[in-house]
């Protein structure tokens, strides 16, 4: 009895180890949906499609997404993020434009798609900032600056940073996704 009841736990081991590892391999998929249903401030939809675009607003989109990219790598580059004065960062100019740019591509810029649970992303991690001066949530803000920017206008190793951080429900992947929502839901 007690050899049976030894192999069923290695059995169930083994299939425990082995189904993470699928999951793991798998990009996160098994284990949960990638929405976030419990937090009321950020209103995450089902999408087909990863990133559409206003009518003749692409160009403009683009744009205004590397140029607040661009204002993020300044801010969190280089350990930034650990030692910005965040009071100075709130309170500043380029912080509003941010802000209002986050807005203006969720409303105007982007198109009904994965991209706006993005954008809806980006303000709660403003929110947080704002709130409880949480670095965390700044370099998760720039993560999905930094992902949705170097993908949509196809920023090459020339240019700058090409690693993906895998973070956006445009374009990353459940795991990492999941790892943003898990934040926000703690967080909020």
């Amino acid at each position: 009895m007690l050899k049976f009841i030894s192999t069923f736990m290695l059995v169930a081991i083994i299939g425990v180890i082995g189904y993470h590892f699928y999951d793991y391999v798998d990009g996160g998929s098994l284990f949960s949906s990638t929405t976030l249903a419990s937090v009321q401030e950020i209103e995450h939809q089902e999408f087909e499609d990863a990133v559409l675009y206003q009518g003749n607003r692409e160009v403009s989109t683009l744009e205004v997404l590397a140029e607040q990219h661009k204002y993020l790598n300044d801010v969190t580059g280089w350990g930034g993020a650990d030692t910005v004065d965040l009071r100075n960062l709130k309170t500043s100019d380029d912080w509003k434009e941010l802000k209002a740019a986050v807005n203006w591509m969720k409303t105007e810029g982007f198109a009904p798609s994965k991209v706006w649970n993005d954008m809806e992303n980006a303000n709660g991690l403003i929110m947080l900032v704002e709130r409880n001066d949480d670095r965390m949530a700044l370099k998760y803000l720039h993560r999905i600056f930094h992902d949705l920017d170097v993908s949509l206008n196809e920023v090459t190793e020339e240019e700058g940073e090409t690693n993906i951080w895998g973070v956006t429900h445009a374009l990353g992947n459940n795991r990492e996704i999941r790892r943003i929502n898990n934040y926000l839901k703690k967080n909020f």
